[in-house]
């Protein structure tokens, strides 16, 4: 009997061994059009409202380096959209950023614009972005100095909703780039801290997503 018992846990735990953990499949227009007050109702896929919108594109804050960026405004009241996380708009879907739903130590970071949303430029496993941020405390002085200054100057950074723990995290450089594959089980990559770009960055989510469209 004692043998019998034996032989059945080993062979459950070789079946659960065997066993690949599953991931997450995000895909664009898996979104229905609408707005999506929290992160929770991103990760459930259910919009918030359905109350029609329409956008102005950020011209003068757009540049080579950075994705489609807009505002939106209720069409019907006309009035801007500023507190929802994300607008599912015409088969896109848009983020603005939150420190709440930041890993904590991402959140000495705010965008150089509040209430700009940015468009979801890669799926998959992971939904990626990107913003112009800056550290709380920089922006607190290049403001009181110039805000010219400061948003010619912003930095920007690439940002991955991290579907299965529910944050959004801050890619930095390629030694954050690197700690966020450690955490996730994904082979680290060599990449020279001096030279890795927004491009390099943008190529190494890419390489990560594609399985899993």
């Amino acid at each position: 009997m004692k043998l019998y018992i034996f032989i059945c846990i080993f062979l459950i735990f070789n079946i659960a061994a065997g066993q690949k953990k599953e991931y997450p499949s995000i895909k664009k227009g898996d979104f229905p059009e609408g707005i999506y007050m929290t992160l929770q109702d991103v990760l459930n896929k259910v919009p918030s409202s359905t109350e029609e919108v329409y956008f102005k594109a950020c011209e003068k804050c757009d540049s080579i380096n950075l994705p489609e960026k807009t505002f939106f405004y209720f069409k019907q009241k006309d009035k801007k959209v500023k507190i929802p996380l994300a607008v599912s708009h015409k088969g896109e879907l848009y983020f603005q950023t939150y420190r709440k739903y930041t890993n904590r130590d991402d959140r000495g970071y705010d965008p150089d614009q509040y209430s700009r949303f940015c468009k979801v430029i890669n799926y998959g496993r992971f939904i990626y972005f990107e913003e112009n941020m800056r550290g709380t405390w920089s922006k607190a002085f290049l403001g009181a100095v110039s805000p010219l200054t400061y948003s010619i100057n912003g930095r920007t950074k690439g940002i991955v909703l991290d579907v299965e723990n529910k944050e959004f995290n801050i890619l930095q450089n390629c030694d954050d780039l690197n700690d966020f594959l450690f955490e996730h089980e994904i082979p680290s990559i060599k990449c020279d801290p001096e030279k890795f770009n927004i491009g390099d960055l943008r190529k190494e989510i890419d390489k990560i997503n594609t399985p899993y469209r």
